[in-house]
C-alpha cells in the first residue's frame, strides 16, 4: 500500500468511508484502502473524473453495480456501496486481507497439483457466482485474484463494461490484460460472452502450474498464437491437462461453463492443513495484536503555581540535561530535574493490505503487560503537572523535533547547537553482488551472485549458474525477499528471479541484455529489449511475462532506474556517438518525450535513484579517458550537479543505501573491480572487498 497523494479525497460517502492509503492504479481510477466508521476495512474504486463526462457512461457503470451486487459466494469481494452518480463515481467491496496471485506465483514460481485443484475449484465457483448474476469480468488473472486463507477470491469484477464506448477504447484501450484475452477479444470477431473468462481461467491456471501456454515473448506474436495455435501445457500436471485445455479451446461454444469445469474437476483437498505450499503461506498476512485501551484517567488536580522569582536561564542545558534548541528532542531535563516520560500515543493498528509481503507482527517482548497502561498514564499525568508548572514559570517552552536533516535526509542522529553531526553508521542490509569466480572479465564472464553482509568478511554465494553461464547484475526487490538478475548463456539472455537465499530460481522472460529495475510494488520490471535494431525500453510484468515498450526512435537505450514513487524511469540516452546522458521517461505517458536531466560533455550513465527520490547518483566519463569514471549526485530535476567521487581511479555502478545516508560504488579496472562505500556527505570512504576478490554490480536496496 502507498500513501495518500495530494488531491486524494480524505473520506467519500459523506463521511461514511474514510481513505487510508493507495492499493493501486488503473485505467479506470484509483483503488483505495478504506474504513468504514466501525472500523472495517474495504476497498475503494475511485472512477476517473474524466469519465464522468463521457456520454453513456454514468448510466451503464450504475448498471454494471447493479449487477455486480447480485454476484454471491464464496470467492468473491461482494460489492457493498456505490455512487454512481458521484463526482467521481465510487464503488466499495469487502477488502479481502492477502496477497495476489501474482505475487505468490512470482515467490513460488509454480503451485503444486493439490493446490492448483483447489485455487481452479475456487476460481470456477467464482466465476459461475459472476455469470449467474448476468455479469462477464473479462480481466480475469493473477494479479484479480486475492490468494486468502480459505481459498483464492475474485476481486474488480463487473464494471469493465461501462467503459465500452468511452473514449479510452475509442482511442485504443482494450478492455482486459494481453496474454490473457481470448481470441475473440483479439479480433474482434464475436460478441462476448462468459466463455471469454473460461479462456482466462485457462490461461491463469496454466501460469500457476508454471507454463506460458501462449509463450512469453512480445504481445503481438502471444497474440498470434492465441489466435492461430495450440497453447503449450506441458507444464500442467496430466491430471487437469484436458480441463484446462478445453477452456483454451479457439470455439468459445467449445468451452465449458464454470458449473461443467467444476463437474469434470477432483479437487483434493489437504485434511488438517494449508492449501497452500509453505512459500506461499509465508506470504498470507498476520493479525496485529490490538493495543490494550487504557482505562479511563479521573482528572487530576493541578496545585496552584507561586509567583515565581525571576531565575537566570541558561543558554544550554547540555552540561545538566538535554539541550533545549529546535534539534533537541521532547523529554528536556531541567537542572535538577527528574527525567519528564511522557505517554506513547495509541497508534492506529496498521491495516493488512494484499502485496507481495506481509504484515509485520508483534512478538511476545512487544507485547504490553496488562497493566502497563496504568504506569504509563500515572507517568503521564506526572509529566504533564510538571510541564504545566514549568510552563506557568516562564521556564520551559516547547518546540517540535524536527526529524529530518538537511536535504531531507534521514537517519542521521541529532547532536546539540554547535556540534558537529554525529556520522551515519554504516548500514546492516546486505549488499547483492557479481563475483568473479575466475579472471576474464568483461571479455569471458565468470560471474555468479553472491549477498555480502555487512558483519562477515566473505560473501555468501547464492547463484551459481554452471559452466557457460554468466549471471550478474542482481536488483532486490522491493520486500527484499526475492531479487531479479541478468543471465546470459549461449542460447541468449533472460531476466531471471531467485527467492533472497538463491532457491527457486526461475526465468521470467528474454532480453537484449543491461540491468533491470523492479517497480515500487514488486509487480513489473524495466528491462532492455531489441525492436527494429535498436534497443528500447519495456515494462515487464513479472507474473506473466507480457510486456510494453515505453521508448521508441533512433536512440539506444540503457541502465533503467524505476523512481521509489513509480512516476518515472530513469535510463541512459544516446544523444550522440559515443555520448550519454541521462532521462526521465514517465511510464504512464509513453509517447511523452524523455526529460533530459545531465547536460555534460562526456558520458553519464548508471543512474540510481535516493530512497527519498529527490536525486540521482551516477557515473560521469569514460573509461580511460581523462579520471576515467567519477561518481555524481545531481537533484532529479536536473539541478545542483555535484561530485561525489573523482580521482584518477575509474569507479562506476553506484547504489544507495537503504537509508540513503551511504552510497556504495565499483573501483577499478574493469578486470579486476572492487566494491567500495561512501557516505554521501563524501566521508567515511572504505573499502568492502576484501582480498584479491574481483566484485561487481553491487545492490544495496
Amino acid at each position: 500500500m502507498k500513501p495518500l497523494e495530494p488531491g486524494d479525497p480524505p473520506s467519500l460517502g459523506e463521511g461514511r468511508y474514510r481513505l487510508v492509503g493507495r492499493l493501486g492504479q488503473g485505467g479506470m481510477g484509483v483503488v483505495y484502502l478504506g474504513r468504514s466508521r466501525s472500523g472495517r476495512a474495504v476497498a475503494i474504486k475511485v472512477v476517473r473524473p474524466e469519465l464522468s463526462t463521457e456520454p453513456g457512461f454514468k448510466r451503464r457503470f450504475a448498471d454494471e453495480v447493479a449487477a455486480a451486487r447480485r454476484v454471491g459466494g464464496f470467492h468473491t469481494a461482494p460489492v457493498v456501496d456505490a455512487d454512481p452518480d458521484g463526482e467521481p463515481a465510487w464503488l466499495v467491496t469487502a477488502f479481502v486481507p492477502g496477497p495476489t496471485l501474482q505475487a505468490v506465483l512470482a515467490r513460488v514460481g509454480s503451485l503444486p497439483l493439490d493446490t492448483l485443484t483447489v485455487l481452479a475449484a475456487g476460481l470456477a465457483e467464482a466465476l459461475d457466482a459472476i455469470h449467474r448474476a448476468g455479469v462477464i469480468h473479462r480481466d480475469l488473472k493473477p494479479a484479480n485474484i486475492i490468494v486468502a486463507e480459505d481459498g483464492p477470491r475474485v476481486i474488480d469484477f463487473g464494471i469493465a463494461r461501462a467503459l465500452d464506448g468511452t473514449s479510452l477504447t475509442q482511442t485504443g484501450l482494450q478492455i482486459g490484460t494481453p496474454g490473457f484475452l481470448a481470441p475473440e477479444q483479439l479480433t474482434g470477431s464475436r460478441d462476448l460472452t462468459p466463455a471469454v473468462d473460461m479462456f482466462a481461467l485457462g490461461v491463469v491456471l496454466t501460469q500457476a502450474a508454471g507454463g506460458a501456454p501462449f509463450g512469453d515473448g512480445p504481445s503481438a506474436a502471444r497474440h498470434y498464437k492465441v489466435v492461430h495455435e495450440e497453447p503449450d501445457l506441458t507444464a500442467v500436471p496430466v491430471e487437469l491437462r484436458e480441463a484446462i485445455g478445453a477452456c483454451l479451446s479457439k470455439d468459445p461454444a467449445a468451452r465449458p461453463t464454470p458449473a461443467a469445469f467444476l463437474g469434470g474437476l477432483t479437487v483434493r483437498h489437504t485434511d488438517g492443513a494449508s492449501w497452500l505450499p509453505e512459500a506461499a503461506t509465508q506470504l498470507l498476512p498476520v493479525p496485529v495484536p490490538e493495543p490494550i485501551p487504557p482505562s479511563p484517567v479521573p482528572p487530576v488536580p493541578i496545585p496552584p503555581v507561586p509567583v515565581p522569582v525571576p531565575v537566570p536561564i541558561p543558554e544550554s542545558l547540555s552540561e545538566n540535561g538535554r539541550d533545549t534548541s529546535e534539534n533537541a528532542p521532547d523529554d528536556v531535563r531541567l537542572p535538577g530535574a527528574a527525567p519528564a516520560v511522557v505517554a506513547e500515543p495509541r497508534t492506529e493498528r496498521p491495516p493488512t493490505v494484499p502485496g507481495p509481503g506481509t504484515q509485520p507482527s508483534l512478538t511476545p517482548a512487544q507485547v504490553p503487560p496488562a497493566d502497563a497502561g496504568k504506569g504509563r498514564r500515572r507517568r503521564a499525568v506526572l509529566a504533564a503537572v510538571l510541564v504545566a508548572s514549568l510552563a506557568a514559570a516562564g521556564l520551559f517552552v516547547w518546540q517540535p523535533w524536527n526529524h529530518s536533516t538537511k536535504n531531507g535526509s534521514k537517519g542521521r542522529a541529532s547532536s546539540p547547537t554547535g556540534s558537529a553531526p554525529t556520522p551515519a553508521p554504516f548500514p546492516a542490509e546486505p549488499l547483492l553482488i557479481r563475483q568473479d569466480t575466475a579472471p576474464g572479465w568483461p571479455g569471458t564472464c565468470h560471474g555468479v551472485i553472491a549477498r555480502r553482509d555487512a558483519s562477515a568478511e566473505k560473501p555468501v554465494e547464492l547463484i551459481a549458474g554452471g559452466a557457460g553461464t554468466c549471471d550478474m547484475l542482481p536488483q532486490w526487490s522491493p520486500d527484499h525477499r526475492s531479487f531479479a538478475f541478468t543471465r546470459s548463456t549461449p542460447e541468449g539472455t533472460a531476466v531471471w528471479i531467485a527467492d533472497a537465499d538463491g532457491s527457486k530460481a526461475r526465468r521470467i522472460t528474454s532480453i537484449a541484455g543491461g540491468r533491470v529495475s523492479w517497480s515500487p510494488d514488486g509487480s513489473r520490471l524495466a528491462v532492455l529489449r531489441k525492436k527494429d535494431g535498436v534497443q528500447q525500453l519495456f515494462v515487464v510484468d513479472v507474473a506473466d511475462g507480457a510486456a510494453r515498450r515505453l521508448t521508441s526512435g533512433g536512440s539506444q537505450v540503457e541502465d533503467p532506474a524505476w523512481s521509489p514513487d513509480g512516476k518515472s524511469i530513469a535510463v541512459c540516452l544516446q544523444t550522440s556517438a559515443g555520448n550519454w546522458q541521462i532521462h526521465v521517461v514517465d511510464p504512464a505517458v509513453p509517447d511523452r518525450a524523455p526529460r533530459q536531466v545531465t547536460r555534460l560533455p562526456h558520458a553519464a550513465q548508471d543512474p540510481v535513484w535516493s530512497p527519498d527520490g529527490a536525486t540521482l547518483a551516477y557515473t560521469a566519463g569514460t573509461y580511460g579517458t581523462g579520471t576515467q569514471g567519477d561518481i555524481r549526485l545531481v537533484n532529479a530535476d536536473g539541478s545542483d550537479d555535484r561530485e561525489l567521487i573523482a580521482g584518477s581511479a575509474h569507479e562506476m555502478d553506484p547504489v544507495w543505501s537503504p537509508d540513503g545516508t551511504w552510497v556504495a560504488f565499483v573501483r577499478g579496472p574493469y578486470e579486476q573491480p572492487t566494491i567500495w562505500a561512501v557516505r554521501a556527505d563524501r566521508t567515511g570512504e572504505r573499502a568492502l572487498t576484501t582480498g584479491g576478490a574481483a566484485e561487481g554490480h553491487p545492490a544495496w536496496r
